[in-house]
């Protein structure tokens, strides 16, 4: 051919002193050439059928693409309201409460990490699985529910127990076929698509075969282990503790400012509610870096967290002043004891507004982490006599809500902003 062209049958190959020389492979036509593919156990395919329509592929794809593209943002969606529900459920558990309180933690140590603050959705598609399996079997079982309903309706209307025996044979009917059919959806891998549609004919073709039950115990126990759930444990537990350590006398003076004699009510409130102040402009940064660094001798440098707040005091501030701000809707929602049927509200209510509060500091605390210089002296004074109203008024709400929450002086343990939204002592 002209100008170095190859010929339309022949092999182009391009060097590259990075990779090992190819082997010239013999001319033969595309339309007949097999290839192995990976996916398909390294078998060789005739490309023959592909190659006589061409752009028939593309045009679907082309097609195809915004469908793909929409159903990715509505399991993306989908994903962050999984979360949200996970994350409530945790809240309200004993002990869970620290995984939780973990994920908040990474989620700023994520946007540290990555530089940005999309990074702060951690997990979204796997919640999203999480979700789809639990909406897929609620669905599944709710013709099972229903005929559990008529069953005992039947046994009150009913007194002859040959005319209820139909009805006990149709829920036992109803009830087997529905655990078969939930069995093979997690089987299949637990999506919601899953349960929507059962596959039969792969049903039928691999219900008896081993290795279809041992993929599926090690899909699961694999997925499991994605999840993180034990190093999200210990990190929101170590978090937990260096956040307490520092709070805890403040907020023993605080209740001592009601609890001790006459004489010393004084002492203990002045000292306690400043030193509560003070302990909530730098334990925002120092948990933020406890959880960027995992090194719980972070709580403990008090000189970095001045260093990290001076290269970008005014983006601190905003972040911190969300923080503050975004705790006090939980302090509203226990003005009274939950009841039992919304006793979920309160924990919801944190994860709702923790998360784009913790979602700010990560972003607060990376753009200062990228600086080597301290921004200049009007800006950092500025930001620090800005942030001594803001922390002020938050400590005054929280040594005022013992008077307004159920739990009274216990529950200015009940630190939101830094700790987990229900603790041992008042859950």
């Amino acid at each position: 051919m002209k100008n170095g062209q190859p010929r339309p049958n022949e092999t182009t190959v391009v060097s590259n002193p990075n990779q090992p020389a190819l082997q010239a492979e013999p001319v033969r036509s595309s339309a007949v050439k097999a290839e192995a593919d990976p996916l398909c156990g390294g078998e060789a395919y005739d490309l023959s059928e592909f190659s006589k329509t061409p752009d028939s592929f593309g045009i679907l794809r082309l097609i195809g693409w915004p469908f793909q593209k929409i159903a990715r943002i509505i399991e993306w969606f989908f994903g962050v309201a999984s979360m949200i529900c996970l994350l409530t459920l945790c809240a309200a558990i004993p002990l869970l409460q620290f995984i939780t309180l973990g994920y908040l933690l990474e989620i700023s140590a994520n946007i540290v990490r990555q530089g940005k603050v999309r990074a702060g959705f951690v997990g979204i598609r796997k919640a999203a699985r999480i979700g789809g399996l639990l909406l897929g079997t609620t669905l599944v079982w709710m013709p099972a529910f229903q005929v559990s309903g008529i069953f005992h309706d039947a046994q009150i209307v009913l007194a002859d127990a040959e005319q209820l025996q139909p009805f006990g044979i149709n829920l036992t009917i109803v009830i087997l076929i529905t655990i078969c059919y939930t069995l093979w959806a997690w089987i299949r891998g637990g999506k919601l698509r899953h349960f929507l549609w059962p596959a039969p004919m792969r049903f039928f073709r691999t219900v008896l075969k081993r290795d279809t039950y041992l993929q599926a115990v090690q899909g699961f126990w694999e997925f499991i282990d994605s999840l993180q759930l034990k190093a999200l444990f210990t990190l929101g537990f170590r978090g937990f503790l260096g956040a307490a350590i520092w709070l805890l006398l403040p907020i023993l003076l605080c209740i001592g400012g009601t609890l001790f004699p006459a004489g010393l009510r004084g002492i203990s409130t002045l000292l306690g509610f400043p030193m509560l102040a003070i302990v909530l402009i730098y334990l925002p940064i120092l948990q933020t870096r406890f959880a960027v660094e995992n090194d719980f001798n972070t709580f403990r440098d008090i000189k970095s967290a001045r260093a990290i707040f001076k290269r970008a005091p005014i983006a601190l501030w905003i972040s911190m002043l969300s923080v503050w701000a975004f705790a006090l809707p939980v302090y509203l929602a226990k003005i009274q004891l939950t009841p039992r049927e919304v006793f979920l509200l309160p924990t919801v209510i944190f994860v709702i507004f923790a998360w784009p509060s913790r979602m700010l500091m990560g972003w607060a605390y990376g753009r200062a982490n990228r600086r080597k210089l301290y921004r200049n002296t009007i800006s950092i004074w500025l930001s620090r006599l800005a942030i001594i109203p803001v922390v002020f008024i938050y400590a005054g709400v929280v040594f005022l809500s013992r008077y307004t929450s159920w739990y009274g002086d216990w529950s200015l343990f009940e630190q939101h902003a830094l700790l987990i939204p229900i603790p041992l002592l008042g859950g």
